[in-house]
Order: C-alpha cells, then sequence, then structure tokens
C-alpha cells in the first residue's frame, strides 16, 4: 500500500495559518513533487524512476520525518489542533507515505484515481441504486473500461465498437489484446 502525499500535503496547508513551521513540510512535499515531475519529463521507466526516488527523495523524506518527529516532541506545536492533526496522520502513515521509495511505477498521490472515480460516484449518486450485485460488477466494469480509454487517449465510443464487434464476429483475439492499453484505432 502506498499512501497518498497530497492527502498528507493538504493538513500541513490546513495547519499552516496557525503555524508557519508547517511550511517546512509544505516545501519538501512540493520538491518531491518536482521530482515526479522531472522523472514524467524524462520518461523513465518504472525501474529508472525507483532508482531515482531512492537517490533524490529518499534524502527529502529522511528529512521530513525528523522534522515531523521532532514537532511531535514540542509541546508549543502539539498543542495546536492542526498541527497536532498533521504530524499524527503523517507519523501514522509513514510506513505507507515511504513506500514510493518501493516501486517506481506507483504514484506519489491518488488525486488522478479520484478524479477518474468522480463520475462513477456522480452517476452512483444520480441513480440512487444500480439493481443487483451482478449489474454493479458489469458496471463497475464499463467504467474501468471506459475510464481506461481515457487515460489512454483513446475515444471510449470508438474503443467499446471495436470491442463489441471483436466479440460479436467470434475474433480470435487474444483477450489481453482488447484491453484499452493495447487497443490501435484504425486508420
Amino acid at each position: 500500500h502506498i499512501g497518498c502525499w497530497t492527502h498528507c500535503r493538504r493538513l500541513w496547508v490546513d495547519a499552516l495559518p496557525s503555524d508557519r513551521t508547517a511550511m517546512e513540510i509544505i516545501d519538501s512535499i512540493g520538491d518531491m513533487f518536482m521530482n515526479e515531475e522531472l522523472f514524467r519529463t524524462m520518461k523513465l521507466s518504472g525501474e529508472q524512476i525507483k532508482g531515482k526516488r531512492r537517490k533524490l527523495t529518499g534524502p527529502i523524506l529522511e528529512s521530513i520525518h525528523h522534522k515531523v518527529v521532532m514537532m511531535m516532541q514540542d509541546a508549543k506545536i502539539m498543542a495546536n489542533e492542526l498541527m497536532r492533526k498533521a504530524v499524527n496522520y503523517t507519523l501514522n502513515q509513514w510506513k505507507s507515505l515511504r513506500n514510493i521509495l518501493k516501486d517506481g511505477a506507483a504514484e506519489i498521490s491518488n488525486n488522478l484515481c479520484e478524479q477518474r472515480m468522480k463520475p462513477v460516484k456522480l452517476l452512483l449518486k444520480n441513480c440512487m441504486n444500480i439493481g443487483s450485485e451482478d449489474a454493479a460488477e458489469n458496471s463497475a466494469f464499463i467504467f474501468s473500461l471506459i475510464e481506461s480509454c481515457k487515460l489512454n487517449g483513446i475515444d471510449p465510443q470508438d474503443y467499446l465498437k471495436h470491442l463489441f464487434e471483436c466479440i460479436l464476429h467470434g475474433k480470435d483475439c487474444d483477450k489481453k489484446t482488447l484491453l484499452p492499453c493495447f487497443y490501435k484505432p484504425e486508420c
């Protein structure tokens, strides 16, 4: 399990108006996100990112941990409810937050995932119910396909048309090749 640094950062931002020392942690988290942006622009593989994270992000993590432990020992800081919440969250989630060093393919924030789930949540809210357990599984499958298409820059309508034609005409396709990440639109 990999913790979300955006959630962690949000608590420190909330605490900032009441204690300026929160800025030290916010700046360090910002440095990690700058590293991630650099890795993306360099188009590094997961293994390469893992190595870069250990070299560049590891020391930032050590610094954050040291600062947060010191804050936890400061009675004045811990008397501030928002700072206490940020400190406790960071320390309680530390193992999962630190897990970004173990997997170069994982994101340090789950914002993208949450953004992809928003349409699903809105539909569920507007529909009130999905009908049955089977219908829920089928809906989740279709939503997953559509969101995967969007992530891969594919028109979901074109992809679904292709998928249903393959299934309908009984084309002998490897199921794996039918996934959105392997779909090649016809010119």
